[in-house]
């Protein structure tokens, strides 16, 4: 279910039925809004005119990231033999990247060449929270909406009408930040809502007693470095950056979840050394 952004809906049905659609969008914004959901009712809209979450798309392919976290060539590759085919239920062929800030450099280009020279029937949508984390050439040759995050009330009468009244919704709602697919892992995800607390822990401790703690999780036999660094981005992500420490923070942040994909790290040295300087 989509809910909390009818401006952009109409928007894109507005485009749907005349002539205005490009053959390019980022969709952009804060992370779990929404945005990957409204790109495949947008492409359902286009093949069967529901403006709904499909369960299967003719003239659709979604490409996520890889086990290694990223988005190589290869992917590209299927891409461009999707768009070069002709739609057979639909005017466009719609792809969709979820998570494009993961697609290498080397993709970003191959991908660039799509962008500047689509076949007629192409729709192209790049699904991001981070929009820096594109070229300026793949963003400029692309039509940008932006997904905000959903009005509170929205999210606690959602939680109300989709889940039992086990769980708290004004409290859910509170957690997830305007994110409904937040408040969704929030209810369903206990591993998920249990690693959440744990960054959250992290990130307020200071000095010796995180480093003991940092020591108690390697401890444990299922650490995984990955999962609690998605968790810390999602923490850090839900407070405004307003001072220059916290902005390279979060840059360090990424740089080390993109490393942690490629590299065998040494989790304690790399935690205590993205912690320092906070």
């Amino acid at each position: 279910m989509i809910i909390g952004h009818d401006k952009v809906i109409e928007d894109l049905k507005r485009l749907a039925k005349g002539d205005g659609l490009a053959h390019g969008y980022i969709f952009f914004g804060p992370s779990m809004v929404g945005k990957r959901s409204m790109a495949l009712a947008f492409a359902n809209l286009l093949e069967r005119g529901e403006f709904t979450e499909p369960k299967f798309l003719t003239d659709g392919l979604v490409i996520q990231a890889g086990e290694n976290g990223t988005i190589g060539i290869d992917a590209v590759r299927q891409i461009k033999y999707f768009l070069w085919q002709r739609p057979r239920a639909s005017e466009r062929r719609t792809v969709i990247i979820d998570c494009a800030e993961l697609m290498t450099p080397e993709a970003q280009n191959a991908i660039l060449k799509v962008a500047e020279e689509p076949p007629p029937s192409t729709l192209l949508i790049l699904v991001t929270s981070d929009p820096d984390g594109l070229l300026p050439t793949v963003s400029s040759r692309l039509e940008k909406l932006y997904f905000p995050t959903v009005p509170e009330k929205l999210v606690t009468d959602y939680i109300k009408k989709t889940f039992s009244k086990e769980c708290s919704p004004e409290a859910i709602a509170r957690k997830s930040f305007g994110k409904l697919g937040l408040a969704h892992r929030l209810v369903e995800d206990k591993e998920f809502s249990e690693t959440l607390k744990t960054a959250d822990n992290l990130l307020k401790l200071k000095g010796e007693e995180r480093k003991d703690f940092i020591k108690k999780l390697l401890k444990s036999d299922d650490f995984d470095l990955n999962k609690l660094l998605d968790a810390v981005i999602l923490g850090v992500s839900s407070v405004p950056f307003r001072d220059k420490n916290r902005i390279n923070f979060w840059h360090k942040l990424l740089e080390l979840r993109h490393d942690s994909a490629y590299f065998n790290l040494n989790p304690r040295l790399q935690l205590e050394n993205l912690l320092a300087s906070t």
